[in-house]
């Protein structure tokens, strides 16, 4: 009887497994949609980044200069 129950109790083993696995997906998604979302930003123009409160090269600059 106590072979019977061994034989058929769930192996945490793979639901670890799974679980890492679903982590490592959710991961590799996250990152590619922020690789996605720093290519668009690369692409616009400098205009456009000005506009929605990107600071200037000159800006980071003086901030560092500065300090």
């Amino acid at each position: 009887m106590a072979f019977f129950s061994l034989e058929h109790a769930s192996d945490p083993r793979h639901s670890s497994l799974a679980s890492s696995l679903a982590g490592l997906r959710a991961r590799a998604i996250a990152s590619w949609q922020r690789h996605r979302a720093e290519r668009v930003l690369e692409s616009l123009s400098y205009d456009t980044l000005k506009d929605i409160g990107f600071p200037s090269v000159d800006m980071a600059r003086k901030d560092t200069q500065e300090k």
